[in-house]
């Protein structure tokens, strides 16, 4: 049988090959929600620079700021000191990609001494996870305060690494923040930050099927106007579960993981920022938030006030529209929806995952070595002198003895 001239035509194959390949596009890349694929590599630690860029394009703002704040200003040794103040944090260098503690404070209090231990594990995880780069990092030296926040000095610009630095507070632009403690776990409330969120993703369900309730609990103390304000607007309101925490009455303690269980989870600062709207936004909830004061390293990617991309409700902080905002969301499910939908994409299967994590933190070390002075890495010791020669040996003690 003679073939048909149309399978004779060179221009008919090329029109077939390219539909090939098109096809073979489709199927790699077609029915991802983004390029990154989060189910695969939401807890790789050891991702390529690149692809920590492609990835998390939008993590770096507070980095970046820094490093504007910095440039052409003299960082020195003096720069990392630990203000007197501060009742807890730990100096750190990192040298020949090996991290040394060279001193502490707070150790004592067991509080302290978990995150001085959980940011010390996050680095070198962040570090050893791409030991065999050809891009290895230069020898640095910072200093960690591990409190709520971080007091500066008066008389003397500080570049600490902190959680969270105050907004309004132009003195605190100096701070760099970190990724908080409980990035890499708080137990025993939380354990470790990726069986949170395996936790969380098991509570997953529409908002529809949620509890159709606003929650919140915490304790009253750490900031009584603002939480009593809370407590206040949603006294007897029957779309509210919200209670002031205490420990002795397990009525009134929800699990972190439960609180995924509702369909509206409310924010609010205590002494500085709150560690627990990571959580909230690791549900699939909507986050609900009052205009905040504080910011930490990921805030930049909430938006409120978008309507296609907002991934929060924001409320003012006297809580005096929070009935209002609420009611409307019951009564339109599926904006409800969309928001939470937006807040899960944002943060639980991209920007609060470890991987993403151990990319901000090899950003943040490179980024600080780019305007920091070189630390010293050698120190004079008499218990090494040799015929009257005084010796020297590495400062501080090596992470691995430390720990």
């Amino acid at each position: 049988m003679a073939m048909h001239p149309m399978f004779q035509h060179q221009a008919f194959w090329k029109v077939v090959a390219a539909l090939l390949f098109l096809c073979i596009l489709v199927q790699q890349f077609g029915f991802r929600e983004s390029p990154w694929p989060q189910h695969r590599d939401r807890n790789n630690y050891g991702l390529s620079d690149g692809q920590c860029d492609q990835a998390f394009p939008e993590l770096y703002h507070e980095i970046d700021r820094s490093v504007e704040q910095w440039h052409g200003r003299n960082l020195t040794s003096e720069s990392i000191e630990l203000y007197g103040k501060n009742e807890a944090g730990v100096r750190v260098m990192l040298v020949n990609q090996q991290l040394r503690v060279i001193s502490t404070k707070g150790m004592h209090r067991e509080d302290f001494r978990q995150r001085i231990l959980a940011v010390l594990h996050q680095i070198q995880r962040a570090v050893t996870s791409v030991s065999g780069s050809a891009f290895p990092f230069d020898n640095i030296e910072f200093t960690i305060v591990v409190d709520d926040f971080v007091t500066l000095s008066p008389e003397t610009n500080l570049a600490l690494w902190s959680f969270a630095r105050e907004t309004a507070n132009k003195k605190q632009n100096d701070i760099w923040l970190i990724p908080d403690f409980n990035f890499w776990g708080a137990p025993p409330v939380a354990g470790s930050f990726p069986d949170m969120q395996v936790r969380a993703r098991e509570q997953d369900s529409p908002i529809a099927d949620k509890i159709q309730k606003l929650l919140w609990r915490g304790v009253k103390w750490t900031a009584p106007k603002l939480r009593g304000a809370l407590i206040d607007a949603t006294a007897d309101q029957p779309w509210a579960d919200v209670a002031a925490m205490d420990w002795r009455d397990p009525g009134k303690v929800v699990r972190l993981e439960d609180h995924c269980q509702y369909a509206y989870l409310v924010n609010t600062e205590g002494r500085s920022w709150s560690s627990r709207l990571l959580y909230i936004l690791n549900c699939d909830s909507v986050p609900v938030l009052h205009d905040m004061r504080w910011t930490a390293h990921y805030y930049s990617l909430l938006n409120g006030h978008d309507a296609k991309k907002a991934n929060y409700v924001p409320v003012d902080r006297e809580f005096s529209n929070l009935e209002t905002k609420i009611k409307y969301l019951l009564d339109n499910p599926d904006h409800a929806q969309a928001i939470a939908d937006n807040a899960r994409r944002m943060f639980r299967e991209r920007y609060t995952t470890p991987a993403a994590t151990a990319c901000y933190w090899r950003r943040l070390l490179r980024q600080w070595g780019s305007v920091a002075f070189t630390p010293e890495e050698y120190e004079e010791s008499a218990d090494l002198a040799i015929d009257g020669h005084e010796g020297r040996r590495v400062r501080g003690v090596a992470l691995e003895e430390f720990l």
